[in-house]
């Protein structure tokens, strides 16, 4: 699995917020909490990057996949915090540098990327992870959740072992 080293700056993001578990990850709950997203994207007034929607899984600490929840953002980079509309939340994440997967498919393919980061990835490489968060950019490639021509990205943060 190719995968390639990146900075990326800071960002501010407004959006939508869930406590999930795996589990209603494959019932399909992050997807509909995107779709409800993607209709009210328009009601956040200072959006400063068009292309790309950012979905954050944030891991409590001591996680277990088995049992516990994570939070699942879904939103857009903003200039500043201001007023948010109803429901929405702000999410900030800072500059860092993340290896980088790109998967094609529908969402579910996701797995497989996590699996190859902490089967194989972590272990042969220079780094550790940094945080207990990844973020998937859903950009032009992205046709949506269950389309076969789909591309996306998962950033993990990593720092030198």
């Amino acid at each position: 699995m190719e995968s390639r080293i990146v900075e990326r700056k800071g960002m501010l993001l407004a959006g939508l917020a869930a406590n999930v578990t795996l589990g209603d990850v494959e019932s399909g709950l992050t997807i509909q909490l995107s779709e409800q997203f993607n209709t009210r994207r328009s009601e956040i007034n200072n959006e400063i990057n068009t292309r790309e929607v950012f979905g954050l899984s944030t891991d409590p600490e001591n996680y277990n996949p088995e049992t516990d929840k994570f939070e699942f953002f879904i939103g857009v980079e903003v200039a500043a915090a201001e007023e948010l509309p109803d429901g929405m939340v702000y999410r900030e994440v800072q500059p860092s540098e993340y290896v980088v997967f790109s998967f094609e498919g529908a969402a579910d393919n996701a797995g497989p990327v996590h699996h190859y980061l902490y089967s194989t990835w972590l272990n042969n490489s220079d780094y550790q992870l940094a945080s207990s968060y990844n973020i998937e950019v859903y950009d032009e490639r992205n046709k949506g959740p269950h389309a076969a021509d789909s591309i996306t990205d998962i950033y993990f943060p990593i720092v030198k072992k």
